[in-house]
């Protein structure tokens, strides 16, 4: 393993020394803990990824639109 040095502020290190020390690990170790969980997490997929399956499928008129315009266009 190579060594990599960081600067933190005063709250990160008081955080990662209560995680260790209830954890029973090395700094070092929680730090490769939370840069593999973070690094490895995947993409929170979009909103048309959850919903792509329902695309299409209402029927009706293409404008729901109730009002109708006049001018911008449209006579």
């Amino acid at each position: 393993m190579e060594t990599v040095t960081l600067k933190m502020d005063r709250k990160h290190i008081t955080l990662l020394n209560e995680r260790a020390k209830s954890l029973g690990r090395s700094r070092a170790a929680i730090v490769r803990d939370l840069i593999d969980e973070h690094l490895t997490k995947k993409k929170r997929p979009s909103l048309h990824d959850l919903a792509k399956e329902f695309c299409g499928s209402l029927s009706g008129p293409r404008d729901m639109s109730t009002r109708k315009l006049t001018g911008y266009g449209r006579d």
